[in-house]
């Protein structure tokens, strides 16, 4: 099985890079999909949320509501830093299980997506690490139509994590977005062809 890591910054595309690898046949795992079922009720990041935080953080349903969370989150490093250490470990063991998963068929191509691939220091791990760009102004302008932020919020929210270029430099192989939604497809057709040229 090839190990592939999809990173990139925030509001680069990720989402609709993976519906076309999706489309060409390729399994693809996201590590917010993965947090999202930690913090779902009865999930494994639930209590060790709960005992950092308070019940307060709670949704109705018995989850963590993530925007509660995510308001202490922004508001404090210190609190950043003791959710990531909860939840690190957790994403990368279900992802770790998951790429090592034995299927039927000749597809042996998984692709896990991991926005912070590098700020978790999980690049090591990783056959090829594929980088998705764009412009800043992209950037701010995506955040701004689909997420709601304002210019401040979105400008905030890039600067947060480590910038797009030395993710890139990071990188096997970089796909730059800053055309049209085709254009990304048509892209990851591309990358799911290199991908299984390198496969042999």
């Amino acid at each position: 099985m090839r190990r592939i890591a999809l990173t990139g910054g925030i509001a680069c595309g990720k989402s609709l890079f993976c519906e076309g690898l999706k489309e060409e046949g390729i399994e693809v795992l996201d590590a917010d999909a993965v947090t999202h079922r930690l913090e779902s009720p009865g999930g494994l990041a639930v209590e060790p949320l709960v005992k950092l935080f308070g019940r307060e953080i709670l949704a109705d349903d018995g989850s963590i509501d993530r925007k509660r969370l995510g308001k202490k989150v922004f508001a404090s490093e210190e609190a950043r830093v003791a959710v990531n250490a909860v939840l690190h470990p957790l994403v990368k063991a279900e992802i770790a299980r998951w790429v090592s998963e034995e299927t039927p068929g000749e597809n042996k191509i998984r692709v896990a997506v991991i926005p912070l691939l590098f700020e978790c220091g999980w690049e090591d791990e990783w056959d090829t690490i594929l980088c998705l760009t764009s412009s800043e102004e992209n950037q701010v302008k995506r955040l701004m139509q689909t997420r709601g932020h304002s210019e401040t919020e979105a400008r905030q929210r890039i600067a947060s994590q480590m910038p797009v270029a030395e993710k890139a430099a990071r990188s096997h192989f970089v796909i730059s977005n800053d055309a049209d939604k085709d254009s990304l497809r048509e892209a990851a057709k591309r990358t799911v062809v290199w991908l299984k040229s390198q496969t042999g």
